[in-house]
This record gives C-alpha cells, structure tokens and sequence, in this order.
C-alpha cells in the first residue's frame, strides 16, 4: 500500500463504485432515476478531507421524462465517471464481457488516480476495481449494503426462472463476499448506515407534534408505506393486512409511496382483496421535503419486506416521528433494538402485522412513547453524524493516509 505517514497533509483523493442507476438527459446533464446513495457520498466527501471524488456510477440515455424533484449530484463533492448501464443482475451477465471491456479503461483510471477505493456492494464493477487497486497497491474498502441472494429469494418469480435466479443472485454475493474478504468491510449495521436524515427535519418533527399533538387518536389509522414496488418488499401482506384489519371492524387505510414493477400486479391484489378504496397510491415523491410531509401525515409505518439490509426509510419514519413496525429481517431488529425502538412481525405473516397494527392503534401512551424514541435516535443518525462516523472508521482502518491531526 502506498505510504503517505511523511507526505504533508493534502485533500485525500477519493474513488466510489455504485451501482445505482442515472441517466444522461438530451441536455446532457446526468441525473439519478431514483438513487439518494450519492448524496450519502457528498456527505462523506464534505466530512473528511476528501477532494472531489471519481463517482463511477452506470448510465443510462434518458427521454427527459425524468421526475424535476431529483437533482443532480454536487460537482464540488462528486465527479461523475459515467459507466456502461444495464439491467440487473441478470442483464449484467448477459453482456459482462462487452461490459467488461467498455469498464476496465475507465475503472482503471479512476482508481490510479486515487487514495482510496470505496466499492459499495454488490456492485458490478466492484472485481475490475479491486484488481485495479491490487496492482496498483491502493488502499479500497467494501461497504456490504444487502444480499443479492435474500432480494430473490423474497421476488414473486415463476417455478423455472426463480432457481436461475437465485443461483446467479448467489454468483453475485460470492463476488462481494471475496471483496469484504481481500480487504476492510463495512458491514452495516444499527449504527453505521445510510442516512438522509437532517438534524432541520427531526426538528420539524418536533415542531409540528407540538403545534398539533394527539396524532392518531381519530377513529381511522393511517399507514404509511416507502420504498420501490417489489415483490420482496411484502406490500402485498400489507394489502391482506388491511382486509383482516377491515373484517375486524378497524377502520385501517394505507399510504403507498413509492412506484415499481409491482406496481400493476398489487393494484390487482387490492381490488381482489376489497381494499382498493381504502389505499392512497402517492406514487414516487422525488422531492424529499414533500416526501417527508407524506410520512407525517400517518400515524404508524409499515414495512413487511421479506429481505433488507439497512434500510434508510425506517430512519426517515423516525424522523416524521411515526411508531414503526417492522419485519424481522436483515438488520431491522438491531435498528429496532430488539422491539424497543418499534413492532418487530414475522415476513409473510399478514395476521401479525395485522394484530400489531391493532394493538398500536389502540394504545395512544405507546404510540408517544415509541414516536419520541425513535426521533431520538434519528437525531443521532443524522446524514452528517453518519458521515462523520465512516471518515472515522477510514482513520482508524487506513492510519497512513495523509489524515489531517484532529483538533482537541
């Protein structure tokens, strides 16, 4: 690895491979389709002493039909190398050689140029980093954000094509697995995570629940639900979830937010179910000030996923200060430590969350109760808290790098 320990202090160079998918609009400008990643990276950048780092993401061309909400990345934070796009796992496999040989020239440089290697997996161009910076002795970490193989195994996927894909799921998160191996790993977990949350939004939380307490104690319960419409994400337990809720005379609806290709197939299973009237599809709100009112409006959020790593919207239902009920996968019960911070349920259990809805609903003091502790833990994960913590990980995992002292 390269030693910096004699180097004076300069702005460490900073290389990050993510998979999320942008697209280049006929203006040229290069924005994301639905991925909040990259501003977890601006943060990072702007925690440490980082220069603008080499952000090699997969692009697409798009029509313009793209939502205004989302804006581009920070040219000051975040310098856009624009990769080969494609179409999941599956669609990487089926061109990786073509994609391979458009990637290699521009993973290269990028990473010959850097400090340091942040590789978010899974990720496609995660291996031609890693050998890049092996040749090149530099420094890369992997940031392990989920399983592949868990998001199959939770998809709605017919009897010849679901083996195929759960073994190439499997093919995925061996690469990964090697990567976390050869070298430093985030694995996330309760405290180090993705955040987006902002110590301003908690503090509007506040406000609002102090102007207008007493939030759900109408004879109706508001859900909210967040997230991209997928089949591992068990939305359509929540739908069944509400039909138990309504044959139980629980005057239940729910908030939808998000969109996906599950979005025609759980329209269908609400109208099967009787409860299409009692559901509110928001679609996907880009704007994330609009996004956050969505999630106050409620009074409780779910979310029944069958497969999770961390996920960042349960952090944002803190920071609207909703009571959070939860399933048990990935790493929810240590987010939710245990049952303490929300309702932790079973996946694939309606009956449960059912129950749990009711229970919540009917109990005002443990409402407050878990409203005010899991605005209290957003407040201490902040977007900047989180950053903070990664560039202290990287001092302690990368100490010859030319880190700046740390005042005292």
């Amino acid at each position: 690895m390269r030693d910096a320990t004699d180097q004076p202090a300069r702005l460490i160079r900073l290389a990050i491979l993510d998979d999320n998918p942008f697209v280049r609009l006929p203006s040229g400008e290069i924005r994301p389709r639905a991925a909040t990643f990259h501003r977890f990276a601006e943060a990072v950048v702007a925690a440490g002493p980082f220069a603008a780092a080499a952000y090699l993401i997969p692009v697409a061309d798009g029509d313009g039909a793209l939502s205004p909400g989302l804006p581009p990345v920070d040219p000051s934070r975040l310098r856009i190398v624009a990769t080969a796009p494609f179409d999941g796992i599956a669609g990487y496999l089926r061109r990786w050689p073509s994609l391979v040989r458009h990637n290699w020239p521009l993973v290269r440089s990028a990473v010959v140029e850097a400090d340091l290697v942040w590789i978010k997996a899974p990720a496609s161009n995660g291996p031609l980093a890693a050998v890049a910076a092996r040749r090149r002795r530099i420094p890369y970490f992997t940031w392990v954000a989920g399983s592949a193989h868990a998001v199959v195994r939770g998809q709605r996927r017919g009897m010849f094509t679901r083996p195929v894909a759960i073994g190439v799921a499997t093919a995925y998160d061996a690469v990964a697995g090697i990567l976390a191996r050869t070298g430093p790993a985030v694995h996330l977990d309760d405290q180090l995570f993705t955040s987006l949350v902002t110590a301003d939004e908690v503090a509007t939380t506040r406000r609002r629940l102090e102007e207008h307490p007493g939030r759900g104690d109408s004879s109706e319960v508001r859900l909210v639900w967040a997230g991209r419409m997928v089949a591992d994400k068990g939305i359509d337990d929540l739908l069944r979830a509400i039909r138990i809720l309504r044959d139980r005379d629980v005057a239940a609806s729910v908030i939808l937010i998000g969109d996906g290709p599950e979005r025609e197939a759980l329209t269908m299973d609400a109208t099967q179910l009787g409860v299409a009237k009692w559901v509110d599809w928001a679609g996907y709100l880009s704007d994330r000030a609009v996004y956050l009112e969505g999630l106050r409006g409620a009074d409780l959020f779910v979310l029944p996923s069958r497969a999770e790593g961390v996920p960042k919207v349960v952090v944002d239902a803190m920071a609207a200060g909703l009571p959070v009920i939860a399933t048990r996968v990935g790493n929810l019960p240590r987010i939710l430590d245990h049952g303490r911070l929300g309702r932790l349920v079973d996946p694939d259990d309606p009956g449960g969350l059912a129950a749990a809805v009711e229970s919540l609903a009917a109990d005002h003091t443990e409402r407050e109760r878990l409203s005010e502790l899991g605005l209290e833990f957003a407040a201490r994960h902040t977007i900047e808290d989180q950053a903070r913590r990664l560039v202290d990980w990287l001092r302690a995992s990368f100490p010859r790098l030319p880190w700046p002292e740390v005042a005292t």
